[in-house]
């Protein structure tokens, strides 16, 4: 009896780690279905190469996927670390960044419009506002 209980106990704490782990992430239906679109959207061929290594010209579009409501946070703010990464994924020099990251907040209302809270049209407008300069 004594054993069963102790099992008991354990499957509970366990459940209950899972359950808190799950919650502590920044991981919501919006950034599941912006993910879902791009990989839907692309065949895998197109975004990784032989040896299943993401290709460079699509390391923007996989991260802007995957970490959009935290990028979306940062560009609002001006800074931090998505944003950051985002910039480096991009290929724009080190003495750009801080001006890239300033006009992003700048056009924070044209980049998460409701009509285009994607993260494809979020990197078109970035790279649009890039070659606008």
């Amino acid at each position: 009896m004594r054993i069963i209980t102790l099992k008991g106990l354990m499957g509970a704490l366990v459940l209950a780690s899972v359950g808190l782990v799950v919650s502590a992430c920044n991981t919501s239906k919006a950034t599941v279905d912006t993910f879902a679109k791009f990989t839907s959207s692309t065949s895998p061929g197109s975004w990784i190469d032989a040896d299943g290594v993401i290709q460079e010209s699509q390391k923007a579009r996989l991260f802007a996927a995957v970490a959009f409501e935290n990028l979306e946070q940062d560009i609002a703010r001006g800074n931090g670390e998505y944003v950051r990464s985002l910039a480096v994924l991009m290929n724009i020099p080190a003495g750009e960044q801080d001006e890239f990251r300033s006009l992003s907040q700048r056009q924070y209302s044209r980049l998460f419009a409701s009509d285009k809270r994607t993260a494809e049209s979020l990197l078109a407008t970035l790279i649009s506002n890039r070659k606008d300069r």
